[in-house]
């Protein structure tokens, strides 16, 4: 980020010093007439600029260089003008620090802007796996996260129980369940020491440094919370746990058991 800066802060030096020389070489030039058509030729260029792509920007403006700069040699030669060859060629060197850090700026915020365009794709594309308004992970930010705790879990000699929590009869939306079960888990749980992901209409809960009786403890509470927020005497869910020995295998059972 630093080198893309300092290079667009050179190109914009540049680029002043290129209007510095030809309004300098201008005012001490009594040919009006000729820097007219210099300051034409320039205007043109950034119409070329900024209307075609960088590829065909550039090709134009190299063919358009050439150009000028063999028509000023012909003209310095031939002395066909009453302008002094310093200042030919201080009007070329204008022209060039004037359009070629154009060119490169354009490119750079063209590229920006295809930069920051596949970023909001990207965004896109991950909202529909992050819930921005809760603590509900990913599947692979269960996994990563669980795989961290589970070195330190092994260092310390503790167990940790993978709990599923799904919903065990129809009658409440994906939607509305997700954000029920999600805010009472929230809850629930010990926010320094357990976490959860969710699929379908279920929750896996990743319970930290407990034993079983702490599962069941926990299965307690959440009832107990779920009976503040939803008209059940008995919330319509089904529990699985299962003592974290072999964590993949045993995450990808309670996935796939049925509910």
């Amino acid at each position: 980020m630093t080198f893309k800066k300092a290079n667009f802060s050179l190109l914009l030096i540049l680029f002043t010093i290129g209007n510095f020389v030809q309004i300098s070489t201008a005012l001490q030039s009594s040919n009006s007439s000729y820097f007219m058509w210099h300051w034409s030729l320039l205007t043109v260029s950034v119409i070329l600029i900024l209307l075609l792509s960088p590829k065909w920007s550039f090709i134009s403006i190299t063919m358009l260089a050439l150009l000028y700069g063999l028509y000023l040699c012909l003209l310095g030669y031939a002395q066909a003008t009453d302008v002094n060859q310093l200042s030919l060629i201080l009007l070329y060197i204008s022209y060039l620090l004037f359009v070629i850090p154009l060119i490169l700026i354009r490119h750079i915020f063209f590229h920006t802007k295809n930069e920051l365009s596949n970023l909001k794709k990207e965004i896109e594309s991950l909202k529909k796996y992050i819930d921005p308004n809760g603590k509900m992970l990913t599947k692979q930010e269960f996994v990563e996260r669980s795989t961290i705790v589970l070195r330190g879990m092994k260092r310390r000699e503790e167990q940790g129980y993978l709990l599923k929590v799904s919903l065990k009869v129809n009658g409440i939306t994906d939607q509305a369940w997700n954000e029920l079960i999600q805010r009472v888990i929230e809850d629930t749980i010990r926010s320094d020491y357990d976490f959860f992901m969710g699929f379908e209409n279920s929750v896996i809960v990743f319970l930290q440094n407990t034993h079983n009786q702490g599962v069941l403890k926990f299965q307690q509470r959440l009832i107990e919370n779920l009976r503040k927020n939803i008209n059940f005497i008995q919330p319509p869910l089904q529990f699985q746990q299962k003592l974290i020995e072999q964590f993949d295998e045993d995450l990808q059972v309670l996935i796939q058991e049925e509910t």
